[in-house]
């Protein structure tokens, strides 16, 4: 019998599978199609039946937005996934319902989302800022983007987080209609080892990469950063560290602690996107959450 794959031992065979999906990336909602490298699992059923896990554990899934992440991952078998170990995603506000009235479309943080994937087991979570940007000036988008970091924090949904914002007028801008935001990164690093373990290894770090402008060299490498909220500067300048001037972007690092749980709890009826997102009455026009999304699903 001439070799092929099936001639291997199942241990090279499956290295082989994790190798070939290691090198993949699941794009979806860019108006672009890749090469099929998954013909692999068409070969034979016992190949299928062989690799077919394999793929959601190694291949990298970056979404365009929130409703592209959730349109897939609502469509497919929970056993894919519980398997997903990494995504990137650009954390756009997302509608949950629409009862067809102009006058009520409720929306929520990207970090719900979350609250619609239990079993979710990330290994790495990307998340691309998508409220600060090229033309975007509502002030709003500042404290959106803080509560939105928080919130994912706060998530079981990874063991790394990473959240990239071109800007750190998330928290340096004096714009906080409600005052909540405090200096950080050690707020949201206490928050992390309060809940793991303060000896656990959980950590919350932020870089910022200042813009060539704002330093006398070009290709300024990322360096450690920390900041007092905007508003409270403005009340007392004195509080303000030397690097709350800095602009460029901002990467916050969140890293689970050792043996730390890290999977995602949440709804757990089965409902597709489209579902979900025209279902009338999920969310009551008195502000009361519904019995399918209520306050104890969410992050």
């Amino acid at each position: 019998m001439a070799p092929s794959l099936l001639t291997l031992p199942l241990e090279l065979r499956e290295l082989i599978y994790e190798h070939v999906f290691g090198s993949i990336t699941v794009r979806r909602g860019f108006g672009t199609k890749s090469y099929n490298r998954t013909a692999l699992l068409q070969t034979s059923k016992q190949i299928h039946q062989e690799a077919w896990r394999h793929l959601p554990l190694n291949a990298r899934f970056h979404f365009w937005g929130t409703e592209i992440m959730l349109k897939m991952l609502l469509s497919v078998d929970q056993a894919v996934v519980t398997r997903i170990r990494h995504i990137r995603v650009k954390s756009s506000l997302f509608p949950l319902y629409n009862n067809g009235s102009p006058n009520y479309y409720p929306t929520y943080y990207f970090y719900n989302a979350f609250s619609m994937l239990p079993g979710l087991h990330l290994d790495q979570l990307i998340v691309e800022d998508a409220f600060h940007g090229v033309g975007m000036v509502d002030t709003w988008r500042d404290v959106v983007t803080y509560f939105d970091i928080e919130g994912l924090i706060k998530c079981d949904a990874w063991k790394e987080l990473v959240y990239i914002t071109p800007t750190p007028d998330f928290i340096s801008s004096g714009y906080d209609h409600r005052r909540k935001r405090v200096a950080q990164p050690e707020n949201w690093d206490a928050l992390l080892k309060e809940k793991d373990g303060v000896n656990s290894g959980a950590e919350v770090q932020m870089w910022i990469t200042p813009d060539s402008a704002s330093r006398a060299t070009e290709n300024c490498p990322p360096r450690p950063w920390s900041a007092q909220p905007g508003h409270k500067v403005i009340e007392d300048y004195q509080i303000a560290g030397p690097d709350q001037e800095l602009k460029g972007e901002v990467r916050i690092v969140a890293r689970r602690g050792k043996r730390a749980p890290y999977i995602q709890t949440g709804i757990s009826e089965k409902h597709t996107w489209l579902e979900l997102k025209g279902r009338e009455g999920g969310f009551a026009r008195d502000g009361k959450c519904s019995i399918l999304f209520s306050a104890k699903y969410l992050c």
